[in-house]
Order: C-alpha cells, then structure tokens, then sequence
C-alpha cells in the first residue's frame, strides 16, 4: 500500500508540471499570435509604402536599358554616318584604281549603312541618307562605265572573211572578261537598286558597244554584196557570183557567237530583248542591202532574176537556224519580202518576156540553126533549176498556171493549198515554158523561112537542143517520166515534119507493075523512067539543101541520116527492078552510089 501511494503521488507532481507547461505554452502562443498580427499589420504597411517605389524603380530600370540601347544605336548610326567618309575615297577612286573586289565591298558598307538608317527614320540622319545614295549612285555609273569599257576592249570590228573562208566560229567574250562583266551585272542588278533607286543599264550599255561592232563587222560584206551586182557585161547571173551567200553566213555565224555571249552575261529572262537590240543595226543594213539588191533585180530581171531565188535559199535557212537556236525569230522574214515577191514574179516575166521576144523577132537563121530565143529560154529555166527549192516554195504561193498571167502581188491570195507539191508546180511551169518556145519557134519558122524543107530543119535543130538541154542538166531532175515523154513526142513531131518531104521523094519508088511472063509491060517501063527522072531531080535537091543546112548537135544529124536512110531499102528494090528493062541514062545511082550519098549527109 505504501508504495502504491508514492507513485501516485509522482503522478500528481508531473501532472502538475505539464499543466504549468501548457498554461506558458498557450501564453506564448497567444503572444506570437499578437505578434504575428502586428507583422502582418506593419509588413501590409511597408507593401503600401514600396509598391510605388518598385514600380517606379522598374521604369527606370526600363528607361535605363532603352537610353542605353538608343546609345547604341545612336553609336551604329553614326557608325554609317561617319563610314562616309571613309569608303568616299575608295569609291570616288573609281574601280579601276581601287580594285573591284575592294570597291564592290566599300559600295555593300555605303548600301548597308544606308539601309540601316533609313531603317531610323531620324531627322539627323537625312543628310547622311542624301551622301550615301550619292555615293552609291555615282558607284554605279563608275561600275557602268567599266562594264562598257571591258566590252569595248573586246569589241574591236573583225575582218569576217577570215572566219568565214576558214569555216572558224566569231569570237565569244574571254572568261575572264565574261567573270568581270559578270560581276558586275550581278552587283548592279541585285544589290543596289534596293535602296538607292538606282536601274542598272547594263543591257542598253551591251547593245550600245557590241551592237556596232557587229555592224561594222558586217559592213565590208554589206557593200560587197551590192558591189558585185555592177557588172560590165550584163550577162546572165552565174550561180554564187554574187557576194550574198557570205554575207549570210558571217552574219549567221556572228549572231550566234553573240547570243552564246548573251547568255553567259544576263538573265535567261532578258536573253531575247538583249540579243534583238543588240543585232537591231545589222539587222537595218541588212534589211537596206536586200532593198538595193531588189532595186537592181528589178531592173535586171532578164540577165538576173536567178539573184532573187538564191537570197531566198541563202537567208530562209539561215533564219530558221537562228531561230532555232535563239528562239528570236528577228526580222529575216520582213526583210525578205521585197525579195520575195519580186522573185514570185520571175514566172510570170519569163512568159511575157518570151512573148515580146518572139514579136521583136524579124529574122531567123537561114542556116536552119539553133535560135537565139531558144538558146536564153533553155539557158534561164537550166539557171532556175538550180534554185528548185525556193522555185517549188513561191511556185505554191503564186499558184497553178498562174505564171501565165501578168503578175500582182495584190491578186495573190494570202492563204494557199499547203497541200500542194511545189515540185509537180514546178515541172507545170518549165513544160509550159518549154511548149509555148515550140509553138512560138513554128509560128515564127512559118512566118520567116516559109519552106517546109528549111522549116522542118529549123525546128528539129531547136527541139533537139530543148530536150539535150533539159535531159543533160538540173531540169531533169524537175522533169516527170510523163514530161520527158512529152518532150520526146516534141521531137518527134518535128522529126516527121521534116521527113514528109522525104518521103514524098520516096513516093517516086512506090509503085504497083503486073508482068505478063515475067515480062513488064512497056508502059510500066515508061513508068518507071518517069519516076527516076523525078526522084533524081527532087533526091539531089534534097541532099543539097540538106548539106547546106547547120547541125549544132552531131547527135542530130546523125538521128536525120539513120531516118533519111529508109530511102536505101526503097530505092534498091525499084533499082533492081528496072535496072535492066531501061536505058541507064535515067538511072543516075545504082545501090552503091546511093548509098554512099545518104551516109554523106
């Protein structure tokens, strides 16, 4: 018992401390509380008091860090501003003398700079503005000016006929003056106009130095074409006589190297506009030597008409390859026209001038030869033949039988057959021109010589020199198997208009005698003398007209002979038959000696 009450009273003790921590405990709490109220009263307090002094010390910060930053940019304005100055010199120096890496580079500080400050805006930085767009603007000039005395250093006029005679490419722009050129393009295009205002000229600057020099390249050429045109002896036109060809060909081969030049230089963009201002002055002289050229074709249509036809196959294919090339079609095709058009009327001239060649016609050969007419006729469609292109291609504009009619350019029609054969127009013209020659040679034969004999002689020679002319050149191969039949039915004609009167001498041999035992009857053999008298009189006439007669062609009198000699045949068997029934004074030949007559003509 007596422990238990000790314990209890250790308990009571305890109890009695803890109750006493507590009541300090909760003192304490109420005071921090109190006091954390009064914290929270006075911390409210400083809030309200810093609140305004933070937010104005945060525009400060921020007006601090905006002056300090217009500080700096202030300086990079001025940076600029006084950069002026200082590429100036370099700039004002020009290119040459700076150097182009080195003066490209001062133009990009000025550029950039006068970005920057028209970037600002700023009132002050005007002045400096007004200097750098100066500075710039005269560097573009001065860049402008070396970009046209690099291409006049290289633009010095060329002899063309030691290019063209030697079958050698016209010069191209060096690489090293092509990257010069180049960089400078480059520069004037795509860095400047950007804030200077400033429209780089370079492509009128190319056209300017390069376009003379084509023209005068070309100028010796141009005036060779029109010179050659004078000639002493007004002969008919002799194919490549005439400076045209070359010219044609250095002007092809020039362009081509110029545009190979355009497209290294520029913009695909301006590659046309380029190559057409650039090429616009030879171009003018060439449109000009082909107007004198047709000036003079016109008035020499007789001797030189083959002129016309030869432009046309010179400059046609020129033109398309050019075209092809440049996909610029220049002004070929104008230029042409005139040419054009009076070559058209050639067919129609060849006809009215046959005409008026036939009615001036007041004599003929008496030696039954070759007429001048048919000689020129054959002559001009031969030189024509040689132009079969460019005869079949105005032939389809001008139209089947057309040639037959006065030629006007205004009754043409604009569209034509696309359809139609130039080539079959072409055989149309030269059979045409080949049968009105025949019908014009008999008439006139029939008019002036009046003898069959010479008459027939007459036409045989000139339709024997027709068909050797066409058959032996170039209108052979224009000529189609049915015209090449035509024309041998032509000779033959002729042939059979001379032959009737050999065939009437043959007549005296032709005869029909009944015999009574193999005896002929005495009229019979008066017959017969008859008939040898006859024949000895018109067979010996025959023969001496006909050893009078001129026969250009052996191939002709040779054809005659063998046609001639069916009279042998006849006359053998009318000899045989009578030779021994009548006197021999009324046979002047025997076979042998008759023979030998007709293989002597």
């Amino acid at each position: 018992m007596t422990g238990h009450g000790l314990r209890m009273d250790e308990l009571s003790a305890e109890v009695e401390v803890l109750e006493s921590k507590l009541a300090k405990t909760s003192d304490l709490t109420a005071k921090i509380a109190i006091s954390l109220q009064k914290l929270s009263n006075s911390a409210q307090a400083v809030e309200t008091a810093v609140k305004p002094i933070y937010s104005k010390t945060a525009s400060l910060t921020t007006l601090s860090a905006n002056i300090d930053e217009t500080i700096r940019a202030i300086e990079r304005i001025r940076q600029p501003s006084d950069s002026v100055l200082k590429e100036e010199t370099a700039i004002r120096r020009g290119p040459q003398r700076t150097g182009l890496p080195e003066y490209l580079s001062s133009l990009r500080r000025v550029n950039d700079g006068l970005q920057l400050l028209q970037k600002s805006n700023l009132q002050s930085s005007r002045k400096a503005v007004q200097q750098m767009t100066g500075l710039l603007k005269a560097g573009g000039l001065q860049l402008e000016e070396m970009f046209r005395q690099t291409l006049a250093e290289s633009s010095k006029p060329v002899e063309p006929l030691h290019f063209v005679t030697k079958q050698l490419p016209f010069p191209v722009l060096d690489s090293q003056r092509v990257q010069t050129l180049c960089t400078i393009n480059d520069f004037l295009c795509n860095s400047l106009p950007v804030s200077a205002g400033i429209h780089p000229n370079t492509t009128n600057v190319y056209a300017e130095v390069r376009g003379p020099y084509i023209t005068s390249s070309l100028s010796s050429l141009a005036l060779a074409t029109v010179s050659t045109t004078r000639r002493a002896n007004p002969t008919p036109y002799d194919k490549g006589s005439n400076g045209i060809s070359t010219y044609v060909t250095a002007m092809e081969s020039i362009f081509n190297s110029e545009y190979d030049n355009i497209t290294q230089l520029f913009d695909s963009s301006n590659w046309g506009s380029i190559y057409a201002a650039t090429t616009a002055g030879a171009m003018g002289v060439f449109k000009r030597t082909l107007l004198d050229l047709n000036t003079f074709i016109k008035s020499a249509m007789a001797t030189d008409m083959c002129l016309a036809y030869e432009i046309i196959e010179c400059v046609t294919p020129a033109s398309l390859r050019l075209k092809e090339k440049t996909n610029e079609p220049l002004d070929f095709a104008d230029s042409l026209k005139p040419i054009r058009q009076t070559a058209t009327s050639t067919f129609s001239f060849m006809f009215d001038d046959l005409k008026r060649s036939f009615a001036n016609l007041v004599t003929l050969p008496q030696d039954c030869n070759v007429c001048e007419i048919t000689i020129e006729t054959m002559g001009r469609l031969q030189r024509l033949a040689e132009y079969m292109k460019s005869a079949a291609s105005l032939l389809v504009s001008l139209g089947d039988g057309n040639w037959k009619r006065p030629y006007n350019p205004t009754a043409i029609p604009t569209t034509y057959d696309v359809g139609a054969d130039g080539s079959l127009l072409l055989n149309h013209f030269v059979v045409d021109m080949m049968e009105a020659l025949i019908n014009d040679l008999e008439a006139k034969a029939n008019t002036i010589l009046k003898k069959r004999s010479m008459i027939g002689v007459f036409m045989v020679n000139n339709v024997a020199f027709i068909e050797s002319s066409a058959t032996r050149s170039e209108i052979s191969k224009i000529m189609t198997p049915t015209t090449m039949a035509k024309v041998e039915k032509f000779r033959k004609d002729v042939v059979k208009m001379y032959m009737e009167q050999w065939k009437e001498c043959a007549a005296f041999l032709m005869d029909v005698t009944y015999t009574r035992d193999g005896k002929i009857p005495g009229k019979a053999k008066d017959g017969a003398k008859e008939k040898f008298k006859n024949f000895n009189l018109v067979f010996d006439d025959l023969v001496q007209k006909h050893k009078t007669y001129s026969f250009p062609d052996k191939d002709v009198r040779h054809m005659l002979t063998r046609e001639i000699g069916f009279i042998g045949p006849l006359y053998g068997r009318f000899y045989d038959k009578y030779k021994d029934v009548i006197n021999p004074k009324y046979i002047k030949y025997d076979r042998a000696a008759l023979e030998a007559v007709l293989s002597q003509l």
